[in-house]
């Protein structure tokens, strides 16, 4: 009888062993997932990409660009500056108001968001830079 109560103890404790950290594992890997899910949504309605612009740079150190962490990206664009910047002014505001509207806050509170548009540096058309910060 002591036996088999000492095999159930090794048993369990072997156990313990095993599924603690795979549920701590399973808990921390799906919180992460979410968050990057969260900040993801938010970053991309935020700073939408130009249509037709094209990537340059693209730097971010999450699991995918405008995730969990830092993004950077440079776009270029051919179009004049003054249509760059107003679709800018009317697609993320409206992001924004609509994110408001629909009771994200904590989508706009858990990151930052940020875009310039200058003229490119050959001086032909249009250069965007999107920056974003998120869950850190």
């Amino acid at each position: 009888m002591n036996t088999l109560s000492t095999r159930r103890r090794w048993r369990t404790r072997i156990l313990a062993v095993v599924v603690i950290p795979l549920i701590l594992v399973l808990c921390v890997g799906g919180a992460t997932v979410a968050l990057d899910s969260l900040c993801y949504s938010g970053l991309t309605q935020r700073l939408p990409l130009y249509p037709g612009a094209v990537v340059t740079f693209e730097k971010h150190n999450g699991l995918r660009r405008f995730g969990m962490g830092e993004t950077l990206m440079i776009l270029e664009s051919a179009d004049p500056i003054e249509t760059v910047r107003d679709w800018y002014g009317r697609n993320a505001g409206a992001a924004v108001r609509r994110m408001q509207q629909d009771g994200q806050r904590l989508l706009i509170s858990m990151s930052q968001a940020e875009y310039s548009v200058v003229t490119a540096e050959d001086g032909q058309g249009t250069q965007i830079t999107l920056s974003g910060v998120c869950g850190g």
